[in-house]
């Protein structure tokens, strides 16, 4: 089964700010958070992310690794 298209757009992302592993793993963790505190994106009604709110959110969390 092929991988899902907002996963997808999180790999791009995570390759874009060039974050290693350990970044990975805790930047997928508080996209999670913040979706599950209804602070997620508006890309649809579940709460995704579009591409300019990731990058957003990606720029903050790597600014303060």
């Amino acid at each position: 089964m092929p991988r899902k298209d907002d996963l997808r757009q999180v790999d791009a992302m995570c390759r874009r700010h060039r974050m290693t592993p350990e970044q990975e793993r805790r930047f997928r963790r508080l996209l999670h958070d913040l979706k599950a505190a209804s602070e997620g994106g508006t890309a649809n009604d579940r709460g995704d992310f579009t591409w300019d709110e990731l990058d957003a959110v990606a720029s903050e969390f790597m600014t303060g690794e």
